[in-house]
């Protein structure tokens, strides 16, 4: 037995159902010892049920889940969104710049902690349908128990879809590792793996209720369990990195297409979830700790503990200094200058997804007059800031939850739904009435109160493809979805080198960036808030020496920021048909003798 499948099965054993329950643990210690806690008796009520799947939720708040690793460091860098620094190390930048070998710090533990996962939901599964209380309980705790096995299928969909879209074939085990005498499993094809998923998940939307019939919480719902479906059947439809025989597609694509929209219709037909008309709100109210009961546009989101886990507002949201009252943020996830300039005017989400300032603490100069802390210091092209997340919209603002501020991190918003019922319905049908309409509200909310300005949705396939590539860029940037999409399209080698290529047209100011300021000219107004005296249109560099100081104290390098060293490092050591996929750690391969690294690693 080795050591890796050895800690999954005493974590989830013993710790999963004693140890690491959430909100069940006193009643659960209370009880019984324990040394008793065998699955026979763990599964012999509801509410003991209930710890050992929390224990499965638990695992998704680790650094090694959604605190970081797997939410943050692993979607970067694609065409709109890249990690900061320019160098690559053996840590998160390796990972975002393409370069990460056997032995990087940040692919271990992400890779064991979604294994441990599924061990903790295999035992669920093979447990409650065993249980007394299906044979003893009520309807009512037989419900229970129903929607348990739901989630416990859906959660282990989700972990097995992570490594797949981040290793490719994988060991692949639907039963307790304690059953078998065999635990150095070889890999198992990718597509295999997701037909058995695709078939849990349309068992488990039976036994999940919609979320009107829950209380409001982060655990798994209907409309997760069939997003998730759809995500998942799109993968499959989709490309991706095959051994020797590169970027590839799965046989009989458009059946997984045809799941994919029947899926994502189901929820558009509930009525379950709707937009929230306002997209700053979508994330204004994840930062004030509160779970969108009204409209649901959030579908799934992973529920952190306050202190304890999650970077959201940290590493990705804008950089804020250590005497700022809104607390520190380092902002390490940044918006490629072309990704900017790539939206419409009016398009409401530019404003919200990027910040083009941090919150400072420098004494500033002009007509500001407020606290020095909290006014915004404008940043260069550079470094422009994905944020969704941003500190000075925390609310409540807790002491010391300057990192591990406790935000939840989306997992599926009822816009990605829509716009993947969209995509699915125009690779069946064309772009019908229904896709345009899917298509069209995302659209809308990004142009409320400036309809006039929205431009039209194309109505031919490919042009309406297109449109939706952009169009997904555009609402989700910093949410660890482009990258993954782009792979399933085949198109992150294309996309990059259209990145590039626009950026060189920035450096040199070629159309349609001839106008782009060399340097920006800026001041603090009354409310510390960012004002420009040239932001849309070039001026001289004698004008940038001669103005009044006092009237514009500041000036920014913005298009000179651009240059070959820096358009060259996002994504820097990135190699089609190669690079879109992981190593495996290699203390998991060394552990077992059935496992290598493909792909060149």
């Amino acid at each position: 037995m080795t050591k890796f499948l050895k800690s999954i099965i005493y974590i989830s054993l013993f710790v999963a159902f004693a140890m690491l329950s959430l909100n069940s643990c006193e009643k659960f210690f209370e009880d019984e010892p324990v040394s008793v806690f065998t699955p026979e008796n763990v599964f012999s009520t509801v509410d003991y049920t209930e710890t050992a799947i929390l224990g499965v939720y638990q695992l998704m708040t680790f650094d090694e889940g959604y605190t970081k690793r797997v939410s943050m460091y692993y979607g970067l860098d694609t065409d709109i969104e890249f990690i900061s620094g320019l160098e690559p190390d053996n840590e998160r930048r390796g990972i975002a710049k393409y370069i990460a070998t056997a032995g990087n710090l940040e692919i271990e533990k992400p890779f064991i902690n979604f294994y441990k996962g599924i061990e903790r939901c295999n035992i669920i599964i093979s447990s409650i349908p065993q249980s007394p209380v299906y044979e003893n309980g009520d309807d009512e705790d037989k419900k229970a128990m129903d929607r348990m096995l739901g989630e416990a299928l859906t959660l282990r969909a989700l972990f097995y879809y992570e490594l797949i879209r981040n290793w490719g074939d994988v060991p692949f085990r639907s039963r307790s590792a304690e059953t078998d005498e065999d635990l150095n499993l070889p890999k198992t094809d990718r597509d295999v793996i997701y037909d058995h998923l695709i078939v849990d998940l349309q068992k488990a939307a039976d036994l999940v209720p919609w979320r009107s019939e829950l209380a409001a919480e982060e655990r798994v719902t209907k409309g997760a369990v069939k997003g998730l479906l759809t995500r998942i059947a799109l993968a499959r439809g989709g490309y991706s990195l095959r051994v020797n025989g590169g970027m590839q597609r799965g046989d009989n694509y458009l059946h997984y297409y045809q799941i994919a929209r029947d899926a994502a219709n189901d929820i558009i037909q509930s009525g379950e979830h709707r937009l929230n008309p306002s997209f700053e709100d979508v994330f204004r109210t994840m930062c004030r700790y509160q779970v969108d009961t009204r409209f649901g546009e959030v579908i799934w989101e992973v529920g952190m503990g306050l202190g304890e886990s999650s970077e959201v507002g940290y590493f990705v949201g804008n950089a804020s200094d250590d005497a700022s009252s809104y607390g520190r943020a380092i902002g390490n996830m940044l918006a490629t200058p072309n990704y900017y300039y790539s939206f419409n005017e009016n398009d409401l989400r530019r404003d919200v997804t990027i910040a083009l300032y941090r919150v400072g603490s420098a004494n500033p100069v002009g007509i500001y007059s407020g606290s020095p802390a909290n006014h915004q210091i404008f940043v260069n092209a550079r470094n422009l800031y994905i944020a969704k997340w941003r500190r000075e919209w925390f609310e409540p603002i807790y002491p010391g939850s300057n990192k591990y501020t406790g935000v939840n991190w989306p997992l599926l918003r009822y816009s990605d739904v829509l716009l993947m019922f969209a995509e699915a319905e125009n690779e069946l049908n064309g772009p019908t009435s229904a896709a345009i309409d899917a298509f069209r509200q995302v659209r809308a909310r990004a142009f409320a109160g400036n309809e006039a300005s929205m431009p039209s949705i194309p109505t031919s396939k490919e042009a309406f493809f297109n449109e939706l590539v952009k169009e997904r860029a555009w609402e989700f940037a910093g949410e660890s979805i482009r990258k993954y999409d782009l792979i399933r399209w085949n198109m992150l080698g294309d996309k990059l080198s259209e990145m590039r290529a626009e950026m060189k047209k920035m450096e040199e100011a070629q159309p349609p960036y001839e106008n782009l300021p060399e340097r920006i000219i800026w001041r603090n107004s009354s409310d510390g808030k960012l004002e420009f005296y040239n932001f849309d249109f070039h001026v001289d560099s004698a004008t940038v020496a001669d103005r009044d100081l006092d009237e514009w104290p500041y000036s920014s390098d913005w298009r000179i920021a651009i240059n070959d060293e820096f358009i060259e490092s996002v994504a820097k050591h990135f190699e089609p048909n190669r690079k879109e996929l992981l190593p495996i750690h290699q203390t998991i391969v060394d552990q077992n003798p059935n496992l290598d690294n493909d792909y060149g690693y």
